[in-house]
């Protein structure tokens, strides 16, 4: 491609990945940074096809939208003449294609560890209205992440529908009606026959067909993959499928009759959603009782002790029940079955009030005066260091004044969030003590580092330090909930060592639920399920501020748990050129953190006189 060595927005490309049929992706480099990346570019005869470049923006919406771990990053989308590109995270490993055609078929275990998490990611999305629409062995890629192997990454969301099309008809009509958009092998029936009315049970059916394939090594209906297009439309809407056991006599007849339910030719008779689906694939694992921890969590009534003991497995397979605990309480979110912590009556009405352009300080002082627990941490918050001027503040009234309503936003925020880090439960307290003095100093330097770039929200950049772990003690009392409530300990998430392994699965897409049912600004939601790492979408963003912040806290002993130096300085020293800051402002900005520190100390020594 006369594209290598060029530089397509701030990328530069390095060399070619691969290519379909509306573009090439290339491994490329950041200019300034360095970081590696793959770049998706619409090929130059599709350049001026408006509904083929409205799919790539479509792609990106829809991935972001999402926002499942399971499905491949995008951190920018733009233009490069008249051909749009896409920046994506570079992933090492191989297509599902690949492994089949190198494999045949794979073993049963290791075929259903591969579609959960392709039903996690698509279930997600189906939450949000989007249909994937391609779902076929070459868009599910194996990479290792974070020691487990064939960690799933669904990719190609470009021909991706929004079934809700009044919610965003710019993204739903991407198609002519009548136009055929799929891949054969892989097409529902309603896809063969282009109905428009098609739904999330056309992924249902393309994951159970790719399912079939994993664990025969073969299509459906006996067909050659290099059979006409034609002839697998006729077999999708006409033929029946072979039966599995036909062809691996070792199938069993449960996972058998899961497997040709997904593939019904009437939708009605599929699995009506992607979830009903997960958990008759789920039931076939190692830990066979998941739905019934999932039972626990969506009507905790009526598990009983007995079923209680079946939900743990033995102590060995801890680590893998780990996972797939994790997995079900992400589900009881994306469900909405699962209730998330709410905010305190008081803090609610004063956050509505803020929004209303109409509102006075006077109201506002009214609805705080009521709450016997918030009223004083504000009156306390206006008379701190960071705001105290010459005259001690002396009624709620006094203190909205003196802090502004932004930081008043701010301050409610934080003492909805302290009750969740402070919470009842003796093992959330001890274990999440030290988090939240970790999450204060990573809002204290966020707001510093906001300050000395001359960010023009340095609020919102301490919200988002503030609550970036906030879903750590949330989904630690989800757990010991579902134990308390099923009648006796549950050895796979009982030990620390699981409870927190669970914890650190899911606590981002918990964390981003929680915000999002606040109604917390995008910025903040973002830093919770990226702060991880720097985006280089929005270089001066919250989320890399927090990012920065996050590893400066940690180098400077503020965190509960041992971390790797090295990996904190090379955090460190990335986002010192991706900010422009040497020494000197960094000292600046953790003066904060020091003053707010040795201030905490002042007050803890007077209150033990």
């Amino acid at each position: 491609m006369d594209v290598i060595g060029t530089q397509i927005g701030n990328y530069k490309i390095v060399s070619a990945i691969g290519q379909g049929a509306m573009g090439y992706v290339f491994a490329a480099e950041h200019a300034t940074m360095g970081r590696r990346a793959a770049v998706k570019l619409i090929r130059e005869e599709h350049g001026k096809n408006s509904e083929i470049s409205a799919r790539f923006v479509n792609e990106a919406r829809a991935i972001n939208a999402i926002g499942h771990p399971n499905i491949v990053e995008v951190t920018d989308v733009g233009l490069a003449g008249d051909r749009r590109y896409l920046v994506m995270e570079l992933l090492e490993g191989e297509t599902l294609e690949e492994r089949l055609v190198r494999l045949h078929r794979l073993p049963p275990e290791h075929a259903l560890h591969i579609a959960l998490q392709v039903s996690d990611a698509l279930a997600a999305a189906h939450d949000l209205g989007i249909v994937h629409r391609d779902l076929k062995p070459d868009n599910v890629f194996l990479i290792e992440r974070g020691g487990r192997e064939d960690y799933v990454k669904v990719l190609d969301f470009g021909i991706a529908k929004l079934i809700q099309e009044e919610t965003a008809p710019q993204a739903a009509n991407l198609t002519t009606p009548g136009m055929v958009v799929g891949t054969p092998q892989y097409m529902s029936p309603e896809q063969c026959m282009a109905d428009e009315a098609l739904d999330h049970r056309s992924d249902i059916y393309s994951l159970g067909i790719v399912l079939y394939r994993m664990l025969t090594g073969v299509l459906p209906f006996g067909l050659r993959p290099t059979e006409h297009a034609m002839r697998y439309l006729f077999a999708h809407v006409n033929k029946p499928p072979t039966p599995l056991r036909t062809v691996v006599p070792e199938i069993t007849e449960h996972l058998e009759e899961a497997v040709l339910r997904a593939i019904a030719k009437d939708p009605a008779d599929r699995y009506q959603s992607m979830r009903a689906f997960a958990t008759a694939l789920a039931s076939e694992s190692e830990v066979p009782s998941v739905a019934l921890f999932e039972a626990a969590l969506a009507a905790p009534s009526h598990l009983d002790a007995e079923d209680a003991a079946s939900v743990a497995p033995e102590a060995g397979a801890a680590s893998s029940a780990a996972t797939r605990l994790a997995r079900v309480v992400l589900n009881s979110i994306h469900s909405g079955r699962l209730a998330l912590p709410s905010m305190p009556g008081a803090v609610l009405q004063c956050l509505s009030l803020l929004r209303q352009p109409t509102h006075t300080v006077k109201e506002l002082a009214e609805v705080l005066e009521r709450d016997p627990i918030v009223a004083p941490q504000v009156l306390s918050q206006a008379n701190s260091a960071l705001f105290a001027g010459t005259a001690r503040m002396r009624n709620i009234e006094q203190a909205i004044g003196r802090l502004g309503e932004r930081a008043l936003n701010s301050l409610l925020v934080e003492v909805s969030a302290r009750r969740l880090f402070e919470s009842r439960n003796l093992a959330i307290r001890r274990a999440f003590r030290e988090l939240w003095d970790h999450s204060v100093a990573v809002g204290i330097v966020a707001r510093s580092l906001a300050q000395v770039r001359g960010h023009k929200d340095i609020q919102l950049a301490y919200l988002a330090g503030l609550l970036h772990d906030i879903g750590k003690p949330v989904t630690a009392a989800v757990l010991l909930e579902a134990e308390r409530v099923s009648g006796r300990p549950a050895k796979a998430w009982h030990s620390k060592e699981a409870w927190l392994d669970m914890v650190s699965q899911c606590h981002r897409e918990v964390g981003f639920a929680v915000a999002r049912a606040w109604q917390l600004p995008d910025e903040v939601l973002f830093a919770i399920a990226r702060s991880d790492r720097y985006s280089l979408q929005d270089e001066l963003s919250p989320v890399n501020l927090v990012c920065l912040a996050n590893a400066l806290v940690k180098r400077e002993g503020i965190y509960p748990q041992p971390v790797s130096l090295e990996a904190v300085d090379a955090i460190i020293e990335e986002g010192k050129r991706l900010f422009q800051l040497d020494d000197a402002m960094l000292e600046r900005a953790m003066a904060q953190l020091r003053a707010h520190t040795m201030h905490q100390a002042t007050v803890v020594a007077e209150s033990s006189r």
